[in-house]
C-alpha cells in the first residue's frame, strides 16, 4: 500500500492546522469576555473537543467479493479480497470567528484501495482494474454556523471533492468533481440539549441525491450522552473522564469514484463510476495523549449495503452489481485540539 502523501499537500495542512488552533482558541476567549449572552450552537456539554488536524488509517481483513453483470462481455466474477485499506488527513481553520457567526475552511485528502488474492491477466476485469489502484479524494469545504440568539442556529456546508483514480498527469476537474451541500436549522434548548432538522445533497447512498436528517445531541448526566444525525449516524457517549471518552453506535458511509478502465473488457467504456454504501457498527475510544494531542481507536463490523459499477457516470442502470461479505475493521486516528495551556494562559491575562 502506498501511504506516502504528496509533500506539497501535507506541509501546508500541518502549518494551517497549527495556526488555526492558536487563532481559534485566542479568538474564542476574547469572544467569551466580550459577549453578554451565550449564542446557540449544536454542541452540548461533555462532547469531545473541536479538532484542527486529523490523520487516520483504517483496515479491513479478508472477505469475499462476488460480481454479476447482464452484459455478456463483462460476465460474472468472484474473488477473495486480502485487505481493504483507507487513509486520510484533514485540517480545519477559522476564516471568520465572531460570537454569533463562524466560517470554517477545511481541506482533506484521503484514499482507499483493494488488494485481491491471485490476480492475473485472466482474472475478472473489474478486479484487475481495482488491484492496487488508489481511489483518491481531494476535498475543499466551507462551513458557516450562524446563531440568531441563545436558542436558534443554522449551519450551511458546501464541499467539492475530486474523486477517482486520477494522477497528477491526467487530473481533469470536470471529470472527477463531486459536490456536497448540507443545510440545517436547530434549537439549543439547554447546555445539555440541542436538536435540529436538515437536508444533504450528497453521496451517502452512492448516487447524488437529497437526504433528510435529524440532529439530536443530548447529555443526560456527567457520564452519558447521545450524538446523532439520524439516519446517517448515532453514537452513545460515555465520559470516563475529561481525558477519556467511549462511544458505541453506527455510521452509514458512502462514496462515488470515477475510474479510467484500462483493462478489457471494461476498457471499451473508458470511464466507469464505482459507488459504494456501507454500514458500520462501532466501538470507539478517544484518549488524550498530552495537552493538545489525542488519539482514537475504533473497531467494529462493516456490512456493505451497495457496491456497484456503472458504464456511464451518473447513470441509474448498473453495469456490475457487487456483493461484498461483511467483515470486521480496525481504525486509528491522531488529532490535535486547542491546547489547554494556551487556554489557561489566556484566562489569566
Amino acid at each position: 500500500m502506498k501511504l506516502a502523501l504528496p509533500k506539497l499537500l501535507l506541509i501546508p495542512l500541518l502549518l494551517l492546522g497549527e495556526q488555526a488552533l492558536a487563532q481559534e482558541t485566542e479568538q474564542d476567549l476574547t469572544d467569551v469576555q466580550k459577549q453578554t449572552k451565550e449564542y446557540a450552537s449544536p454542541g452540548v456539554r461533555g462532547m469531545g473537543k473541536s479538532r484542527g488536524i486529523v490523520i487516520g488509517y483504517e483496515r479491513l481483513p479478508q472477505f469475499d467479493m462476488e460480481s454479476e453483470s447482464d452484459n455478456p462481455e463483462v460476465g460474472n466474477g468472484r474473488a477473495r479480497v486480502r485487505r481493504h485499506n483507507k487513509f486520510f488527513v484533514r485540517a480545519l481553520a477559522p476564516v471568520m470567528n465572531k460570537p454569533n457567526s463562524k466560517l470554517i475552511l477545511g481541506i482533506d485528502h484521503k484514499f482507499e484501495e483493494f488488494n485481491f488474492e491471485n490476480v492475473s491477466p485472466a482474472s475478472y476485469s473489474l478486479y484487475r482494474n481495482l488491484e492496487d489502484k488508489n481511489l483518491k479524494s481531494l476535498g475543499l469545504q466551507l462551513a458557516f454556523l450562524h446563531s440568531f440568539d441563545e436558542v436558534r442556529f443554522m449551519l450551511v456546508r458546501a464541499k467539492g471533492e475530486l474523486n477517482g483514480d486520477y494522477t497528477r498527469d491526467n487530473v481533469n476537474v470536470s471529470d472527477y468533481l463531486k459536490t456536497t451541500v448540507d443545510m440545517a436549522y436547530g434549537w439549543k434548548r439547554t447546555p445539555d440539549f440541542a436538536w435540529g432538522v436538515g437536508l444533504q445533497l450528497g453521496y451517502t447512498f452512492g448516487r447524488q441525491r437529497i437526504y433528510p436528517g435529524i440532529m439530536y445531541n443530548r447529555t443526560f448526566n456527567d457520564r452519558w450522552g447521545v450524538e446523532s444525525i439520524f439516519p446517517a449516524n448515532l453514537r452513545v457517549r460515555y465520559n470516563v473522564s475529561e481525558k477519556t471518552l467511549l462511544y458505541t453506535g453506527y455510521r452509514i458511509e458512502g462514496a462515488s469514484y470515477n475510474l479510467y478502465a484500462s483493462e478489457p473488457p471494461l476498457s471499451q467504456f473508458n470511464d466507469i463510476e464505482l459507488r459504494r454504501t456501507d454500514i458500520k457498527g462501532l466501538l470507539r475510544l478517544e484518549q488524550e495523549i498530552y495537552d493538545f494531542l489525542w488519539f482514537a481507536v475504533e473497531g467494529g463490523f462493516r456490512q456493505y449495503y451497495r457496491h456497484r459499477a456503472f458504464d456511464v457516470v451518473g447513470s441509474r442502470d448498473e453495469l456490475i452489481t457487487n456483493t461484498l461479505k461483511g467483515a470486521g475493521y480496525i481504525g486509528i486516528e491522531l488529532y490535535a485540539v486547542p491546547p489547554r495551556k494556551l487556554l489557561e494562559r489566556s484566562q489569566n491575562r
